[in-house]
């Protein structure tokens, strides 16, 4: 069985064959606001992390360029080792702008002219930067007064030559790059770049980024499309600029339109999640008859705590790798206790200290019953989750001898019987004691600690990507 899932292909001859997230709609809309909207203009999508933003920005992208806009993608987060940010949005831009020019000549050679207007412009700096460094070596109280004037006298020339000749450069970029999009012309055409995972970069990369697309690429006819976490973006800020700083309004002077990515139905992406990390092929006929319906519960826990706890995209396919894993390790001939798993693994993350104190042999299972209705919300299955949890929690405990267990279930037994109980409780509590009775009985034991020990271990990975 797999342990994560491939990469969501793109097709260029079916764009949302994949679209397990049903965005296909929101991507047509938004391409046609793209073609249409006057430029220069930054638009935003944003979203959490692991919200899916970069598969949207993807078929975004291939949407343009089935219309033969022939936009350029940029990751951000890929390049963000160069020293400047620029350096490495121009080598892309290199690599794919030649679709955007064609076989037009004046185009080529403005690219060239502005490329070497480019470069001049990431030069600006360094030769400042080497005097400054040099200067720090130098021992101030040595230097006799003359030479340390013509010095500072040197290094000021140099500073205002540099800016000068930077002032210039930025100029000579900016008509460049108009001839390129045919202003001169008057037949514009809309070049489209897209920056994806901004907020995953280093702070002073994405700032710097940000920065050098507003003064050098405001220009006529570029549309840039930024794949960004606003919140995340402006820690990024504040650790640049100080916890004080006002992040979310610098980051306004930036982006003039701001779309924020459109809510996913989860439950299909799960169950396209479950396909591509191959669940099936633990759950065949080899397992007996109750593989079946472990499996249809194992699917239905999943979507429940999803659903309720609102997991972002990626949280819930890091969850299914620790379930996949769970999963190698248990054998063919005996049973996982699939809606038990998935709650200890949201538990022991989301709430360690009731976790570590149920892990303890001697102790009660009180703290994790009264955490099930906090972690699965919702009716419907939910509330059958809800008493299966409940169940196995006590059987577990059953399992290792504890007197708890069987003081708890003497509980709910008297609720079975209660007058004063209403029918829910009654009806709930005899499905419980019911499931207690099934998982307790002859052979069906239920192995408290080496259930604790793959969750322990599993949770010892990291998925983060």
């Amino acid at each position: 069985m797999k342990l994560k899932r491939k990469t969501i292909e793109i097709s260029s001859s079916n764009i949302f064959e994949n679209d397990k997230l049903q965005r296909k709609e929101s991507v047509n809309n938004l391409t046609e606001l793209l073609k249409n909207i006057e430029s220069p203009v930054v638009l935003s999508v944003n979203a959490p992390w692991g919200s899916g933003k970069t598969t949207y920005l993807r078929m975004l992208h291939a949407s343009l360029e089935l219309e033969t806009r022939k936009p350029i993608y940029f990751s951000a987060w890929e390049t963000d080792f160069a020293a400047d940010p620029l350096l490495a949005f121009l080598g892309e831009m290199n690599l794919n702008i030649a679709g955007f020019i064609g076989d037009d000549n004046k185009r080529s050679k403005a690219w060239e002219q502005a490329k070497k207007a480019g470069a001049h412009i990431l030069k600006r700096g360094v030769p400042i930067a080497v005097k400054l460094a040099t200067a720090g070596l130098v021992d101030a109280d040595k230097i006799v007064e003359d030479e340390a004037s013509k010095f500072a006298e040197a290094l000021s020339k140099d500073i205002i030559d540099s800016y000068s000749k930077n002032k210039i450069a930025i100029v000579d970029f900016k008509e460049n790059i108009k001839k390129v999009l045919g202003v001169e012309g008057g037949g514009i055409e809309k070049l489209y770049i897209f920056i994806d995972e901004l907020d995953r970069c280093r702070p002073t990369y994405a700032i710097e980024l940000l920065e050098r697309i507003k003064h050098l690429l405001d220009i006529e006819g570029l549309v840039f499309v930024l794949a960004l976490d606003k919140n995340q973006l402006a820690h990024s800020v504040k650790a640049v600029y100080g916890s004080e700083f006002d992040a979310v309004g610098y980051l306004k002077r930036f982006i003039d339109v701001e779309f924020s990515l459109p809510v996913a139905d989860i439950g299909p992406y799960i169950e396209f999640l479950v396909d591509q990390f191959e669940f099936g092929k633990y759950f065949d006929s080899d397992r007996g008859r109750d593989s079946n319906s472990e499996y249809n519960n194992l699917v239905t826990t999943i979507k429940v705590l999803a659903l309720g706890q609102k997991m972002a995209l990626r949280t819930i396919e890091q969850l299914l790798s620790k379930i996949k894993l769970i999963l190698l390790t248990v054998q063919k001939n005996h049973y996982m206790y699939p809606e038990l798993v998935v709650f200890l693994l949201f538990v022991k993350d989301v709430y360690p200290v009731e976790y570590a104190n149920f892990s303890k042999v001697e102790s009660s299972g009180d703290e994790l019953i009264d955490l099930i209705r906090k972690v699965i919300l919702g009716g419907g299955e939910a509330e059958y989750i809800k008493q299966d949890i409940h169940a196995l929690i006590i059987a577990c405990k059953f399992g290792n001898g504890t007197k708890w267990a069987q003081e708890h279930l003497k509980e709910i037994v008297a609720v079975c019987v209660s007058e004063t109980a209403s029918d829910t409780s009654r009806r709930d509590s005899s499905r419980t004691v019911e499931m207690v009775d099934y998982y307790t009985r002859v052979g069906r034991g239920i192995p408290f600690d080496r259930i604790i020990a793959r969750v322990d271990m599993v949770s010892s990975f990291n998925f983060d990507r």
